[in-house]
């Protein structure tokens, strides 16, 4: 492997995540984005091949917008945590997929894939620097991100 020692191979994905309203089921305080404290939100997805129960966690970097309420919809960026389970992730999320999210048992929302790139773990300040511009802009080309992976999909460009 060509990677630091103490760094390891990851996924990002750039997802339009939708929340359930509170009277469907889903959360009932919001979402807060708080900006010097990313990560503190950590959900787990269910990918295409799992059942309903299995679940796999992707913590949220950022939000695009500071309050998310139950049954609104907002940009994030979330990314793959445990180093075993990336090549699952490489095979089954592309552009396009839908993945719910959990809270424990329940659903809480879904993320439909808008892009996705290779990086590695722990995730470089260029890197992160360039994922929260996408998130101020969504509507710009995300390119390459570095030379630790290239994005594929529409993906922010440096």
């Amino acid at each position: 492997y060509g990677w630091p020692v103490d760094s390891y191979p990851a996924i990002a994905f750039g997802i339009d995540l939708h929340l359930t309203s509170t009277a469907e089921g889903g959360r009932s305080g919001p979402l807060l984005n708080v900006s010097d404290r990313m990560w503190t939100y950590r959900p787990n997805w269910g990918l295409p091949s799992m059942a309903p129960s299995e679940q796999s966690g992707a913590p949220v970097l950022a939000f695009s917008r500071d309050v998310v309420l139950p049954g609104e919809s907002v940009h994030a960026v979330i990314v793959t945590l445990f180093p075993e389970i990336v090549a699952q992730w490489d095979r089954e999320v592309t552009p396009g997929v839908s993945l719910p999210m959990y809270e424990g048992a329940r659903v809480c929302g879904h993320g439909t894939v808008i892009w996705r790139a290779d990086i590695l773990m722990p995730l470089a300040e260029h890197d992160e620097q360039h994922f929260l511009q996408w998130l101020a802009d969504p509507a710009a080309p995300l390119g390459r991100v570095s030379s630790s992976g290239v994005s594929s999909g529409e993906a922010p460009a440096c």
